[in-house]
């Protein structure tokens, strides 16, 4: 068992090193000391996120059955494609725009209303319940969806898709909610960036394995191609629920109810024998009295109290950074390329290609995020994206033949970037902003924007680039190089550098209305109260 002073602080708060140490253990260890003395945590942590692969192999599957020619007749209407080109004007099957925007707009309702009811269930009935309830929500809406090419009458099948979608995404919102607060509750600080940082890999990873069974039975007519990818989420659903059972609930929640014991007893399973479980939960212990010695109460009207409202409204931007560098269309790059002409299985060879490579940008950005700043890399990473977003809208001015292949080739490369960037930053601020008393909720109004943007995305996006609408097609990406160009204002002039902080430093950081700009160069020099210090 290792010193109690260091262990206890590398879960949540600081430790109680000398006046003019440079800098403290658990700060200045290389990453992969981290992970070794943590192993038994990141085993944990890896477990959990099969969650986050469930949201994105759902998220593919369900977006890319668009591309599926069988999917298209049986949910599209023959229309004729009046292209100015003659030699490019026929009858196809085509989705219509309207029901493209409801299913990938309105759809996502059920993740904001999970979410919300997510950010309550977790703090009355604990983390792992909410993974038990939104499993079997995702479980019941899979059979939904699998029955849904049952009506004759297509408008009935739609309508079945979109109860199913938002009934889905009710699930997800209950079990993400969940998720994200246990990791950034239990992850040491050391580790909080490349932990969250789990959470864009393994919606990636889903993504990756969810285009592949698409591209499988892409070419296949028969129904049961699309059948064969929605039942296959079934297989994504049930190890969330199986998790449920076996993860030791939250230390945080059990303190937070007054159960010191069980709080040690989780602890000591999750930090394994390398680390002192009692110095953990001593050190999480005081950082929640500290933050209770503020507030008498924690509902959702706290989170926007002058002691709260900054951290809040800075968490709730953190859940618009994907909608910012435009991750909605990414996730539907196939569909997208369909729009300019390329063809059915080359467009979704892009999405797996584009799927796979940020993945292992995600997995690169365990590296970038410990050893850059928050700032640094969403700033950097949304103007590099603006700038790849800009050239694809001026080459979509004039239609070429290699239009299609160069929008695909800059999508990726923005997957690239922002995978390396921003997206894992996002996670990384959204774990560390909140205070522990407020988490749930206050990760919720993040999700909740989260959700919102995303189906602001959703549903105008297919009027931007369908054929029965605008039809802009790569000039799109002047709408996002737009959105990158705001995120990265927004980032510089209000989002703090909290990286490397612990809570109760974050804690003093904003009671004492440090501002964004310069907050990297902040240092905390308050009185540390010992850990065995009596109050009345």
């Amino acid at each position: 068992m290792t010193d109690s002073s260091s262990n206890a602080s590398l879960v949540t708060g600081k430790p109680n090193t000398p006046k003019g140490t440079k800098d403290d253990e658990h700060k200045s260890a290389p990453l992969g000391k981290s992970v070794k003395q943590y192993s038994t945590l990141v085993w944990w942590m890896l477990g959990l996120s099969i969650a986050i692969l469930y949201s994105g192999y759902d998220s593919v599957i369900l977006g890319t059955l668009n591309a599926v020619d069988a999917y298209q007749r049986d949910w599209g209407e023959w229309m004729f494609n009046d292209d100015p080109k003659p030699e490019k004007a026929k009858w196809e099957w085509t989705i219509p725009a309207l029901w493209l925007s409801l299913w990938d707009g309105i759809g996502p309702l059920g993740q904001i209303a999970g979410t919300a009811l997510g950010g309550w269930l977790v703090d009355r009935r604990g983390r792992r319940f909410c993974l038990m309830v939104g499993s079997t929500i995702g479980i019941v809406a899979i059979l939904e969806l699998f029955f849904s090419n049952r009506p004759a009458d297509k408008e009935w099948r739609r309508i079945m898709l979109l109860i199913g979608k938002v009934l889905q995404g009710f699930g997800l919102g209950i079990i993400k909610i969940g998720t994200i607060t246990y990791m950034s509750e239990v992850t040491p600080t050391k580790l909080k960036g490349p932990i969250m940082s789990l959470i864009p890999t393994f919606t990636l990873f889903g993504q990756f394995i969810g285009a592949i069974i698409i591209y499988v039975v892409s070419e296949d007519l028969n129904p049961r191609s699309y059948l064969i990818a929605l039942g296959s989420q079934w297989a994504v659903a049930i190890p969330p629920f199986i998790m449920a059972f076996i993860l030791p609930e939250s230390p945080a929640y059990l303190l937070l109810k007054n159960d010191k014991s069980g709080a040690l007893t989780s602890f000591r399973r999750l930090l394994g024998p390398k680390n002192d479980a009692k110095a953990a939960v001593d050190i999480m212990e005081h950082t929640i009295e500290e933050e209770a010695r503020n507030a008498v109460s924690a509902t959702y009207w706290d989170c926007f109290n002058a002691a709260n409202r900054r951290r809040t409204l800075i968490v709730m931007f953190a859940g618009c950074i994907e909608f910012f560098f435009g991750l909605s269309l990414l996730s539907s790059v196939s569909y997208f390329l369909q729009q300019m002409d390329m063809e059915s299985g080359k467009s979704i060879l892009f999405l797996i290609g584009g799927i796979f490579i940020g993945t292992l940008a995600n997995l690169g950005s365990s590296w970038t995020i410990s050893h850059f700043g928050r700032r640094q890399l969403v700033t950097t990473s949304f103007l590099i994206a603006a700038g790849l977003w800009g050239v694809m809208g001026f080459a979509g001015i004039k239609q070429f033949p290699w239009t299609a292949w160069l929008a695909g080739g800059l999508c990726t490369a923005i997957i690239i970037v922002c995978g390396l960037g921003c997206w894992p930053a996002s996670y990384a601020i959204l774990g560390e902003t909140s205070s522990l008393r407020l988490r749930s909720k206050t990760m919720s109004l993040g999700s909740l924007m989260n959700n919102l943007t995303g189906i602001l995305a959703n549903f105008v996006q297919p009027f931007l680039y369908n054929p029965d609408a605008l039809d802009l097609g790569a000039k799109t990406g002047f709408a996002f190089a737009g959105l990158s160009l705001v995120g990265a204002t927004f980032t510089y002039l209000f989002v703090p550098e909290l990286k490397g902080r612990s809570a109760l430093e974050i804690d003093n950081f904003f009671a004492k209305g440090v501002r964004a700009i310069g907050s990297t160069k902040w240092r905390d020099t308050h009185e540390e109260v010992p850990l065995d210090d009596t109050r009345s």
